[in-house]
């Protein structure tokens, strides 16, 4: 009897497949995000994301430390110390031979006195038609700080310059310390909704190096800011590139805001916008010289009112840009209202700017936003309007919006990819301009009954980060300024609350905190700059005058 081979089993080819599989897996973890380079050609494996989570250790769970509400204190308690030492040591550094009228600026907060820092009184210089209005802060000296105390400032609230970006900051800090006229870009998510966090630089800004206006704004705002009051009358809608956008939206033509605003009305009727400075705002905020309305190209001819006043018309033909006109000066004490009408309905608006002078810092919120918009927004607009703002600093605080929906480290990397594209934009569109990234703060999600951090925090932190520095921006810390991972629930806990019950957004008052702290990070940098620069002590000189607003009521067309 012939002797015959056993015959294979079936189970041989899974067996097979199942050891290739594994082997392309086990590549696929150690394959980096830029691939391998194969004579000449870049190959790259990835693991599925359906299989990340049980395949990648670092999107893991973290085991944190869970904070109290005495333990945030502490910190913060800390940070106050710490900030206090750096600045009596760059006092003790003051020579005390200089000649000084006043105490030197930013040494402390008490130190700031209203009378000397304001720009000017409430009432604002008068109102010569025949003479161009200039911004002039007071004359004050700002002492060199000594390397010490720049040692002895907070290292978790520094903020990080890489290399390829100091250049463009020392400009910033140049421009600071001349007292010219500075334009700050914030854009942001809902953490700064309202003015939140923004306000609060802008207030400390101004204060110090002089300034005054609320910067630019939504012509039909979704939250109230407690820069403004605004409100509309007449059927207006808003539109916007972000959050839920309008469908009906056939075009990428959002403006600078990523957003604007409509309005229908009937015969006889009038589409109004009211501007009228918050009683609640600081002084500052509530100074402006003139309106400037941006606009897209109009359709329909209409008659503008200002304050019941008719004082020009739109054209049906004309192309987009702004219209720009004096108005008295507005005070927060006796809080005038500014009123802008149309008696038919206008063309799509962009903004309404109040003009200001010395120090901008123009807030943009957009609640629900990633940040990876600006690139789908129709780019002759955008870049015509960006010009128009001009900026210094650019400021960008995204990534609360993405955390709770990263799966792996590999959509958090895809993500960072998308944003520094955005940043990259920015850089080509305003290549002088200051760049700085806030990354997400600490959040956490409910799971039974504990509030958790959720599992990518930290991997979209780290990629936001790793980005910044890759594409030449700065980076502050959030997340390591509020305490880590895992310190949110402290600051829900606060007593006064600093964050809200939802464990994601901060209160005014932590916002108004996180406010002071990035203020306090960048006042550092400027000083460093100076130690480094190490310029001639003296008295500032008086800015140069800002854009020179017409001096009668009647608007004009600016491209």
């Amino acid at each position: 009897m012939k002797n015959q081979q056993p015959s294979p089993g079936p189970w041989r080819p899974v067996l097979a497949l199942i050891l290739v599989g594994a082997g392309v897996l086990s590549l696929a973890r150690l394959c980096p995000p830029e691939g391998w380079n194969v004579a000449g050609t870049v190959v790259k494996l990835t693991v599925p994301e359906a299989l990340a989570p049980y395949l990648l250790p670092e999107v893991q769970q973290p085991i944190v430390h869970r904070w109290a509400p005495e333990d945030l204190q502490d910190l913060l308690n800390e940070y106050d110390a710490q900030l206090a030492a750096s600045e009596e040591t760059d006092a003790a550094a003051v020579d005390s031979t200089t000649p000084s009228a006043s105490p030197p600026l930013g040494v402390s907060d008490t130190l700031h006195s209203k009378a000397t820092l304001a720009p000017h009184s409430a009432a604002g210089p008068p109102l010569d038609s025949a003479t161009k209005r200039r911004f002039d802060p007071p004359k004050v000296a700002i002492d060199i700080p000594s390397a010490e105390a720049f040692d002895r400032f907070p290292q978790a609230l520094r903020v990080r310059i890489p290399e390829s970006a100091q250049s463009r900051f020392d400009s910033l800090f140049q421009r600071l310390d001349e007292g010219s006229p500075i334009s700050v870009l914030h854009y942001g998510d809902s953490q700064i909704e309202g003015d939140r966090i923004s306000g609060t630089l802008r207030h400390k800004w101004q204060e110090r190096w002089g300034g005054y206006g609320p910067g630019i704004q939504p012509p039909v705002p979704l939250v109230q800011s407690f820069a403004l009051s605004q409100t509309q009358n007449g059927s207006w809608k808003r539109h916007t590139r972000f959050g839920r956008r309008d469908t009906t939206d056939q075009d990428e033509n959002y403006g600078l805001l990523a957003s604007y605003a409509t309005a229908t009305l009937t015969k006889g009727d009038r589409a109004c916008l009211t501007l009228q400075p918050e009683r609640r705002a600081h002084g500052s905020f509530g100074q402006w010289d003139g309106l400037s309305i941006w606009h897209d190209s109009v359709a329909v001819e209409s008659v503008v009112f200002l304050n019941g006043q008719p004082v020009d018309t739109l054209w049906a033909g004309d192309p987009a840009g702004q219209l720009r006109f004096t108005t008295p000066r507005q005070s927060a004490s006796s809080a005038p209202k500014s009123e802008v009408c149309f008696d038919a309905a206008p063309p799509r608006l962009f903004a309404v700017h109040p003009i200001g002078a010395g120090v901008q810092w123009h807030a943009v919120a957009m609640r629900g936003s990633s940040g990876t918009l600006f690139r789908k927004l129709h780019r002759p607009t955008y870049a015509k309007q960006l010009q128009r703002i001009d900026p210094d600093l650019i400021v960008l605080q995204f990534g609360g919006n993405t955390v709770p929906y990263c799966k792996d480290s590999l959509a958090a990397q895809r993500y960072a990819g998308w944003l520094g594209r955005q940043i990259q934009l920015f850089q080509s569109l305003t290549p002088e301009a200051a760049i700085l990234v806030i990354g997400p703060s600490d959040m956490a999600e409910k799971k039974g009954l504990d509030w958790t951090p959720f599992p990518q925090l930290l991997s979209v932190r780290d990629a936001i980060k790793k980005v910044s520095f890759d594409v030449g921006a700065a980076h502050w810390d959030l997340l390591d300024v509020m305490g880590g991972v895992g310190s949110m629930p402290a600051w829900v806990q606060a007593e006064p609350a600093l964050a809200g019950a939802d464990h994601v957004h901060l209160t005014p008052l932590g916002a108004k905190k996180v406010g002071a702290l990035l203020d306090r990070a960048l006042w550092a940098e400027f000083r460093s700059w100076q130690q480094r620069s190490k310029p001639v002590p003296m008295t500032r000189l008086s800015p140069r005058a800002p854009q020179e607003v017409p001096s009668n009521s009647s608007l004009q067309h600016v491209p």
